[in-house]
């Protein structure tokens, strides 16, 4: 190893295995695969221009950090998402975690797959990753309104399942939003979760926040300072459920989790009350059913949220008021399906083998893979 690499190595594996009594051994493998690849990366890294094998065509998105264009490789003619990070924004250490962890998980269908290309510019770090054709969830949540029904339930199976092979590898997303989840097409047949750029692993401190956003977790915003959250799948769980109101709804539920914010009391005390029929105004349009499903989701405490793939026991019920026309009782329902946490026989179907692939050479130092 040379001795760029060794301090590489020696950084990430300080940071990452610090905690190691509270990482599980899966977690601790999978932080191995991660520093192997960042090791490599940090002694292969070279510099170049994105135009020397790649064609920019058009600006996809940009943010705070960089931003992502579609460009065609020169070699082959394929379009691909290049993603640059800028040098005075993101430190070279994150720019190789969001990458190391994006290329471990690239096997599952539906997480956005990696190419093993990866270089510096004078201005940026950038890597390359395959380009989704339709935009994102949030183009299609039409305010106030949200998406319909029947699309939801195509996008929350291919979420859940992508989720669950993170956690099940021991991370993290801890930025799960419509934002990040990408459409290959237009009617939802296939997305795939994004941006790992926050992405951690489980057991590790969660990182401290200066404002909190309707998608963090209640755990997150009522630390107080110096106090230490570790984290674990559930903050996702969070998110998830989060989404999945704004998608159905078109509007968020609350801006923060926590007591200053009106809505999100209502929700809490409903949840506490533990009566079903007493939702809220802004809960009642969906069925007792969906009303569980949130409950599962979003519940307070974070040990009792459900994993991602509990999700799909609700797939076959109405979700919202107008369309339910059954009496049948969400206990009964909920009992029969029940395959709440743990191992459960959902959760082995994302243990997903990484699927081979065939390269595509675009110079003597550079291929996409």
């Amino acid at each position: 190893m040379s001795p760029a690499g060794a301090v590489y190595w020696d950084r990430f594996q300080g940071f990452h295995l610090r905690m190691a009594s509270n990482i599980h051994e899966v977690t601790k493998n999978t932080a191995r695969h991660v520093l192997q690849l960042i090791t490599q990366m940090s002694e292969n890294l070279k510099m170049m221009e994105v135009s020397e094998h790649f064609d920019p065509i058009q600006e996809l998105g940009s943010g705070s950090y960089g931003k992502v264009l579609l460009a065609k490789h020169r070699s082959s003619g394929q379009l691909v998402a290049v993603k640059l990070l800028s040098k005075q924004k993101v430190p070279m250490d994150n720019f190789l975690v969001e990458y190391g962890m994006s290329i471990s998980l690239s096997g599952h269908p539906n997480i956005i797959r990696t190419h093993e290309v990866a270089f510096h510019t004078n201005r940026d770090y950038v890597f390359v990753q395959e380009v989704a054709t339709a935009g994102t969830l949030h183009s299609l949540i039409q305010p106030n309104v949200g998406v319909n029904e029947e699309t939801v339930k195509k996008c929350v199976p291919q979420i859940a399942s992508a989720l669950q092979y993170m956690h099940n590898k021991g991370m993290v997303h801890c930025d799960i939003k419509p934002d990040n989840i990408l459409l290959m097409d237009f009617e939802c047949n296939i997305i795939k979760v994004a941006d790992f750029g926050l992405a951690r692993l489980q057991g590790t401190e969660a990182p401290t926040l200066s404002w909190f956003i309707p998608y963090t977790a209640p755990e997150q915003c009522n630390l107080k300072p110096g106090e230490q959250l570790l984290l674990h799948p559930s903050i996702d769980i969070w998110a998830f459920g989060v989404m999945v109101y704004i998608a159905m709804t078109g509007y968020f539920p609350w801006l923060g989790a926590e007591g200053h914010d009106p809505t999100y009391r209502d929700f809490a005390r409903w949840q506490v009350r533990k009566d079903l029929t007493l939702a809220p105004e802004k809960w009642r349009k969906f069925s007792l059913e969906a009303r569980k499903m949130f409950w599962d989701l979003l519940a307070l405490n974070a040990s009792e949220r459900c994993s991602a793939m509990d999700i799909l026991i609700y797939l076959h019920v109405p979700w919202k008021t107008e369309n339910y026309t059954r009496s049948t009782a969400i206990h009964m329902a909920y009992r029969e399906h029940d395959v709440h946490s743990g191992a459960t026989a959902s959760a082995a179907l994302c243990l997903l083998p990484d699927h081979k692939t065939t390269s595509l050479s675009i110079g003597a130092e550079v291929e996409i893979s």
